[in-house]
């Protein structure tokens, strides 16, 4: 397959994706955590990826939430400075869209980690949490949360019930099934809505001469 060809069913696919999680009325839905059932899948990449996608296909605000205060990566995908951020708005009394940075000219916002720590949980599970994460649903109307792996943290089983659904990333030759059904059972085990899941780094084998004709 040729880069453009890969190019252009990428961008398919993650148009199917946001249509069905942000776009279908019956299945619409504005706050959605992304995590993984181990670290190294990709999660922050394609939380940075459905969130260009989304802020193309609405026409209103978007914004792409760093929660994972462990290993935070969005700032480095969306080439940003990570000095204030998340973990600032919680001390803070500003609105929470000082805290926010603009993408470019675009309808798309990232709220970055503001640094890291290695007791997450306790900043997740905290009260300033639930009421930033309130008050940026009513600043965005869509909002896409990315928080460390299943594995690492509880973090996004706390964070559950304060959104819309968790979608579980999936690293293609690298996830177990094992790992991935023990991921959707934890999660529905704490009664998580799983509003669906996205393989990664998924590889096409079939032969370049085939694709032409798709």
């Amino acid at each position: 397959m040729t880069p453009e060809q890969l190019i252009r069913l990428a961008t398919e696919e993650e148009l199917k994706i946001v249509e069905s999680l942000f776009l279908r009325d019956e299945r619409r839905r504005k706050t959605v955590i992304f995590t993984a059932p181990g670290r190294r899948c990709g999660c922050s990449w394609i939380i940075a990826r459905m969130a260009r996608s989304v802020a193309r296909c609405v026409p209103g605000t978007v914004c792409a939430l760093d929660a994972n205060l462990r290993w935070p990566a969005l700032h480095n995908l969306f080439w940003l400075d990570n000095a204030r951020g998340l973990l600032q708005a919680l001390e803070g009394s500003r609105p929470i869209r000082d805290y926010t940075q603009r993408v470019h000219d675009t309808n798309l916002w990232v709220l970055p980690s503001g640094g890291s720590v290695d007791d997450s949980h306790s900043a997740i599970g905290s009260e300033a949490f639930k009421t930033r994460l309130s008050e940026l649903s009513r600043e965005f109307d869509f909002v896409l949360v990315d928080t460390a792996a299943i594995k690492a943290s509880p973090d996004a089983v706390t964070l559950s019930g304060l959104t819309d659904g968790v979608v579980l990333v999936l690293a293609a030759h690298s996830t177990t099934r094992e790992s991935a059904i023990g991921s959707k059972l934890a999660l529905e085990a704490a009664s998580v809505p799983i509003a669906g899941a996205v393989l990664n780094r998924r590889t096409y084998p079939i032969p370049e001469k085939i694709y032409r004709y798709l």
